[in-house]
């Protein structure tokens, strides 16, 4: 394994479609100082492991089922907490109409509706992904809104008229639905699961 000391690190099944592929993609670009590992034939726990002792704080393991639906793991390493998500819709970068570029600043975040215990976990979770403070020149917005058991993350860019009177926002992708699953304390699972 080569040295990695990013925030998040990205990774997928043993034999991954396409597809995964695709969205892991979209996903890197969202998510800065993110990176993708090529999974090979390590077991998650020598990946968990290893990203452990290099003080990587996330990992996202994507997992395509029989059903072809995408589940998404949350591996909180610092805290070992395990989060399990099921993509249920995505509209990916290359399938919006003048889909903006993501610029290397750092996004602002907007949470909404993440109230109760457990959508407090998650949205602190979700916060793990972002180091630091935005950075406001790039005008980039990332919103998560939660409804239900149901996670709607879109990323855009707001531009502002001549005037500096009007304002519009420009997608820039990927429009993503989670439903949320299950989240577990510790990752003694890794041998059940994967």
């Amino acid at each position: 394994m080569n040295s990695y000391c990013k925030n998040t690190v990205i990774t997928t099944s043993i034999k991954a479609s396409k597809t995964v592929y695709f969205v892991l993609n979209d996903l890197k670009n969202i998510f800065p100082n993110s990176i993708y590992f090529k999974r090979k034939n390590y077991k998650i726990r020598q990946i968990v492991s290893y990203l452990k002792r290099q003080d990587t704080k996330n990992l996202i393991l994507l997992v395509e089922d029989f059903e072809k639906t995408i589940q998404w793991w949350h591996f909180d390493l610092e805290n070992n907490f395990l989060v399990k998500y099921n993509i249920i819709s995505i509209i990916l970068r290359t399938n919006i109409d003048k889909c903006g570029k993501i610029s290397t600043h750092k996004p602002e975040l907007l949470f909404d509706e993440f109230k109760g215990n457990v959508n407090w976990v998650i949205g602190t979770m979700m916060r793990r992904f972002f180091d630091g403070l935005p950075d406001f020149k790039g005008r980039q917005v990332l919103s998560f809104y939660k409804r239900k058991e149901f996670i709607f993350i879109r990323y855009h860019r707001y531009i502002f008229s001549v005037t500096g009177k009007d304002v519009k926002l420009q997608e820039l992708g990927p429009k993503l639905s989670l439903k949320f699953e299950n989240f577990f304390k510790s990752t003694i699972f890794l041998d059940t699961f994967f």
